[in-house]
C-alpha cells in the first residue's frame, strides 16, 4: 500500500514538473501550412503553454523531447488527444504536424514560420 501511494506522488510529481515546462524558443510563434500566412485559417500559434490552429481555440501544450527521434514536440495535454507537433531544424526551420499519432504515417501537414 505504502508503495502505491510513494508511485502515485512521484508520478504526479514529474508529470505536473514535465508539463510546467514551456515550448522552446525555436518553436514559438506562428507559422503556417504551406507558407500561406495571409491566411488566418492556414495559421499556428506557439506560445509558451498554447497552440491555436486556424481561427479555433487555444488548446493547452506539454513540451517534450520525442523519445525515438530525439526531436524538440508538442503534445496537445487534452486527454486521449496522439496529434503532435515536431520542429524540423535549421536549413527547414519547419513545424511537422502529426495529426494521426507517432508511428500512424508520415506528417499530415508541413508549417513554415511566417515572416
Amino acid at each position: 500500500m505504502m508503495r502505491r501511494a510513494i508511485a502515485l506522488v512521484a508520478s504526479v510529481t514529474w508529470c505536473s514538473q514535465a508539463a510546467a515546462e514551456p515550448a522552446a524558443q525555436e518553436m514559438m510563434g506562428t507559422w503556417a501550412k504551406d507558407g500561406k500566412s495571409s491566411f488566418p485559417s492556414e495559421r499556428l500559434v506557439v506560445t509558451p503553454t498554447t497552440v491555436r490552429m486556424g481561427e479555433g481555440r487555444p488548446a493547452e501544450i506539454a513540451f517534450y523531447t520525442h523519445e525515438v527521434s530525439g526531436r524538440q514536440s508538442l503534445r496537445w495535454k487534452a486527454q486521449g488527444e496522439a496529434a503532435h507537433l515536431q520542429y524540423i531544424e535549421p536549413p527547414q526551420d519547419t513545424l511537422a504536424f502529426y495529426g494521426l499519432g507517432w508511428g500512424m504515417g508520415g506528417p499530415t501537414a508541413i508549417y513554415r514560420r511566417c515572416p
